[in-house]
């Protein structure tokens, strides 16, 4: 087993964490250092300053916390999940022995298989809805959910195929995006396209609509039109 594409060397997004604030202060009005006595030089403010800067980031961590995604899927009975086990056992043997008959019987668990988590989706959403009401707000909330979907946040993808999660190569990658959408096509030069641009380049608006439309007044006035012949 060859492996065509080179691994990924960027390190996954870190999971989302928050910060209790309210227990951050309390905690750092707590262990924040009192100065009893005057700093006389620059080491000693340094010192200081490095002391309060680290605990500054350990009370954070401590006051951090990650946010665990609600599960929004019912798990799948051990019976469906036999059933999934069987089809992948009758998918190896088809494809080890290509036999008419572990086909047929592949097609048939395929199909029932597929018919179980159908039902399954079917009686989790309607486990969920009946368990919506208006005091919390539930039918609300899943109301505008299902009427503002929110696009898939997906990571930005070089020309290579490498996945960027860093700010500095997503700046990167938008400016070699931006410096090749506005150069120049270095294509052949096409003698009509040039023409054309050269007759909008010597265009003169000094005769504008309304001086041609005032110029055919005066000649209407002066040559004003025959009479139509209502006898031929």
């Amino acid at each position: 087993m060859t492996i065509r594409d080179s691994p990924i060397t960027i390190n996954p997004p870190a999971a989302r964490k928050r910060i209790n604030w309210k227990k951050f202060e309390q905690e750092l009005s707590l262990k924040s250092p009192k100065l009893t006595t005057k700093l006389s030089n620059p080491t000693e403010i340094d010192n200081e300053v490095d002391s309060f800067t680290t605990l500054i980031k350990s009370t954070i961590e401590k006051c951090s916390y990650l946010i665990n995604k609600p599960q929004t899927r019912e798990p799948l009975s051990p019976d469906i999940l036999l059933e999934i086990a069987t089809k992948r056992n009758l998918r190896k043997d088809w494809q080890r022995t290509r036999h008419p008959a572990v086909k047929t019987m592949l097609n048939a668990q395929i199909v029932y298989v597929r018919n179980l988590l159908k039902e399954h989706r079917q009686l989790a959403w309607d486990r969920f809805t009946s368990t919506l009401n208006f005091q919390d707000q539930s039918l609300y909330k899943l109301n505008r959910r299902l009427l503002h979907k929110k696009p898939a946040s997906t990571p930005l993808t070089t020309n290579s195929g490498q996945k960027i999660y860093d700010t500095k190569s997503k700046l990167e990658l938008f400016a070699d995006t931006m410096r090749d959408q506005f150069t120049a096509n270095p294509g052949n030069e096409l003698l009509e396209v040039s023409r054309w641009i050269n007759e909008l380049n010597g265009y003169s608006t000094k005769s504008s609509l309304f001086t041609t439309l005032g110029k055919c007044l005066e000649l209407l006035k002066t040559y004003p039109p025959k009479p139509l012949d209502t006898t031929t």
